[in-house]
């Protein structure tokens, strides 16, 4: 039967997100003193998935993994939860424990607003958790969107560099279906990246894009084909008609990681939002230092 429920409160919590979010668990899940003083059991069936979770692919290998480390030692580290029983940290934990029917797990319970578990929860899993290339860039739009962080910002709190969080989010830019190749591992960073200099040409997009996945052909691959202009006689044509604007479209597109249109004298530059058009403008010559 579950134990009463201990609750604690980090003070200044959201205050030291970001840099300490990794440092406020170890010291739940790494100091047993801590953990033991604050520490309660909760039944499996009564945790709730974090509504918050960036991270859209569990792995089932990884979760059987688990479950068999947990037959032999138990659950060493606590799964920490709010009031409400949304886990904040540990549901692979969770899932693994209901995997071989455990009926309750230990757990410890935070004082969290919404806005603190949201961004503990996208902070924690990139700081700790090997997410794809496309939920790390789906967890940083959350993040500027959410909390209307600036990229800068982003790559404070999450300790990463402030281009390797542009570079992600460039991947953004990609089709829909696209994006979800990659959540589904189907595509790797390395193939649908050179697809963002193709972002004007649809159909030469979609059809490398197949080719990907029927050939699962290497970046370098997808490099080439880009530079051919596909393999079809009627792609070949229409990247001779206009070559000149096209190879300007396409450097454009490499040196600014968005969709760029030159059309009826008209240059078109697409972002996905402020923090995007920031990033080009500053690209660009044009963000005015404060």
């Amino acid at each position: 039967m579950a134990t009463a429920k201990k609750k604690y409160n980090f003070k200044g919590l959201d205050e030291i997100f970001g840099e300490s979010v990794k440092d406020v668990i170890d010291v739940i899940e790494t100091n047993k003193e801590v953990a033991n003083e604050i520490k309660s059991y909760v039944l499996v069936d009564d945790l709730k998935p974090n509504p918050y979770q960036p991270r859209k692919i569990f792995e089932p290998e990884e979760i059987e993994e688990l479950a068999q480390s947990i037959e032999r030692h138990g659950i060493i580290q606590p799964v920490i939860i709010t009031k409400n029983n949304e886990i904040v940290a540990g549901e692979r934990r969770v899932r693994a424990a209901k995997s071989i029917g455990l009926k309750e797990v230990p757990v410890v319970i935070l004082e969290l607003s919404n806005q603190q578990m949201e961004e503990f929860a996208i902070i924690e899993n990139i700081q700790r958790v090997d997410l794809t290339d496309i939920e790390e860039a789906i967890a940083y739009k959350q993040l500027s969107v959410s909390l209307k962080l600036k990229q800068e910002q982003i790559a404070s709190r999450v300790g990463k560099s402030r281009s390797h969080v542009a570079n992600i989010m460039r991947l953004l830019n990609l089709p829909q279906k696209i994006q979800d190749a990659m959540l589904e591992k189907k595509v790797t960073m390395g193939q649908a990246k050179p697809l963002l200099s193709i972002l004007n040409d649809t159909k030469l997009l979609n059809e490398i894009f197949e080719k990907i996945l029927k050939e699962d052909l290497t970046a370098r691959e997808v490099e080439a084909l880009i530079k051919n202009g596909g393999n079809t006689p009627e792609q070949k044509e229409k990247k001779q008609k206009d070559t000149s604007t096209i190879y300007t479209e396409n450097r454009l597109m490499r040196r600014l990681g968005t969709k760029v249109t030159i059309e009826n004298q008209k240059l078109t530059i697409k972002y996905l939002d402020n923090n995007d058009l920031n990033r080009i403008l500053e690209i660009l010559g044009l963000l005015d230092e404060d």
